[in-house]
């Protein structure tokens, strides 16, 4: 290993190598390492049953969640680390988990049975780099490869199809030929994945830097998994403030969209996936997608909700979904900010940002206008000025004694806060009740 290894898992190492056991890194750690990357954690495989384990580590405190599967992990100075036993797996009959797994005391078996060469690598300091399928070298070649054979890779767990997505979006490499045609061929066994697991890796994928041209060569996958997509691809969009169909122009937002959460970059993806049923050609042959906005709201909420996403989630990415498209500048800035809630707000000049780049080159100039959109939301926020109806000057009560009743009551407030949003009146009790008309 080339960059320090973190002391907890020199402890686990020794340990383990010290009872008589072998034992190595594995798997990530190994890969980040290589790339010069800081590893977020440290797997250890061994060929220590998990009963040897728990007696090396005895004098720690142990989690046993995995301890069927072989894992059990031992917190050592307030650092969980997992320490799995050398497995060989049976057959996969239901696409996605071994039948049966038994303990080797091979580490070649365990390395056999991981889904790309990048990941098949392991290190001990007895041993060095242990490498028997060249991850080494595609590291070199930013290539992604398939462990074996890929069609039988894939046939086991179809997952590894959207973690081969995942990988090749994030650690930027390219898949190999014969990785990808497995890819594409084997996407209807994803059918076999849960829900939630396709949302996370499709949300690792999208975070993506090279999520633009990963999705573009495996659009037929994503349609697989989120066929509500499906209409989007070579829908037109002819129009001058138009370059490309809504497809590519998707991709190009989720391109520059900026920074890369995963509340952003999926609203980049589905921000316009209500044009397709909103489109309609005019006369002189332009299209037109009126209130594609709340259509795409809706189905985003329905796409990520089939995908088991937590009800925050949803809320934020079909809040963004719904309100992209609006003129964003220094005048609309507290209203957008009202509309939307402020937590959102920075996050909607971003996607705005990314939208309006990847129009026609004549629309680039309303993006002139979104530094001082943001200028003001943060001053506004900064400065507590009015942004809701709690903030506003003036109240119920006092509309009451005015004479209003009923559903006049709430119209005029949102008439006063408008005002006030929009600066044509301060946040003043005495100014606002001008404003209103007496019963």
């Amino acid at each position: 290993m080339h960059l320090p290894i973190s002391p907890q898992a020199q402890y686990a190492l020794r340990a383990l190598t010290d009872a008589g056991f072998q034992a190595f890194l594995v798997g990530g750690c190994v890969r980040d390492d290589l790339m010069g990357v800081q590893p977020h954690d440290y797997d250890i495989t061994t060929d220590a049953t998990p009963d040897d384990i728990k007696r090396v580590f005895a004098h720690c405190r142990l989690v046993l969640d995995g301890e069927k599967h072989g894992t059990v992990s031992p917190v050592i100075d307030g650092e969980l680390t997992e320490i799995t036993t050398f497995r060989a797996d049976g057959d996969y009959t239901d696409g996605r988990h071994p039948d049966t797994v038994r303990f080797s005391k091979k580490l070649g078996d365990d390395l056999m049975r991981r889904d790309f060469t990048v990941n098949a690598m392991a290190w001990s300091e007895a041993t060095g780099l242990v490498d028997p399928y060249g991850g080494e070298a595609d590291l070199g070649r930013k290539l992604l490869r398939a462990v074996g054979d890929p069609r039988r890779r894939f046939e086991e767990d179809a997952l590894r199809i959207l973690r081969g997505m995942r990988f090749a979006s994030r650690l930027e490499f390219q898949l190999a030929p014969e990785t990808a045609e497995a890819m594409h061929e084997l996407a209807p066994r994803l059918s076999l994945v849960s829900r939630e697991r396709i949302f996370t890796e499709l949300t690792g994928a999208l975070e993506g830097r090279r999520a633009m041209a990963v999705l573009d060569e495996f659009h037929d996958v994503l349609f697989t998994v989120v066929p509500e997509l499906f209409p989007l691809y070579m829908c037109p969009q002819k129009s001058v403030y138009h370059r490309w169909d809504v497809w590519v122009h998707t991709l190009n937002v989720l391109d520059q969209v900026t920074p890369r959460t995963p509340v952003l970059t999926w609203a980049a993806l589905l921000h316009d996936c209500g044009k397709p049923q909103t489109r309609m050609r005019d006369r002189k042959g332009f299209d037109h997608y009126p209130q594609h906005q709340q259509a795409g709201a809706k189905l985003a909420g329905e796409i990520l909700t089939s995908l088991k996403a937590s009800n925050a989630f949803v809320k934020d990415v079909t809040t963004l979904v719904l309100w992209h498209d609006e003129k964003l500048n220094a005048q609309t800035a507290k209203l957008l900010m009202y509309r939307v809630g402020p937590e959102r707000f920075e996050a909607l000049v971003s996607l705005r940002r990314a939208d309006i780049m990847a129009h026609a080159p004549r629309v680039f100039k309303d993006a002139d206008a979104l530094p001082g959109a943001l200028a003001r939301g943060q001053q506004a926020l900064r400065d507590h000025e009015c942004l809701s109806l709690k903030d506003l000057a003036v109240n119920g009560d006092d509309l009451l004694r005015l004479g209003l009743r009923g559903p006049a009551i709430r119209d005029t407030l949102e008439d006063l806060l408008l005002r006030v949003l929009k600066d044509e009146a301060r946040n003043d009790r005495d100014e606002l009740l001008g404003y209103v008309n007496p019963a």
